[in-house]
């Protein structure tokens, strides 16, 4: 059973919905659906960030310079 609901929201929200509807190809409220769905469906980080796990170029030389640089903002001896 559908069930019709009503929130109220400042105008740069409301702009920022219907854009993104409007880039998909899609109703607004469907991409409301959408982002409280996945709002509230609790997943693993894993998950939630595994599409930006990658590698790092770096240019040769870089890769020791880059090193020193991690340690000494890592907290850890």
């Amino acid at each position: 059973m559908r069930m019709t609901i009503t929130i109220r929201t400042d105008e740069v929200l409301r702009e920022a919905l219907e854009q993104r509807a409007a880039a998909e190809g899609r109703s607004l409220s469907e991409v409301a659906r959408d982002l409280l769905r996945n709002a509230l469906t609790e997943r693993p980080l894993q998950k939630r960030v595994g599409h930006l796990r990658g590698r790092l170029e770096l240019r040769r030389g870089a890769r020791q310079e880059w090193r020193e640089s991690l340690r000494g903002h890592n907290w850890r001896p």
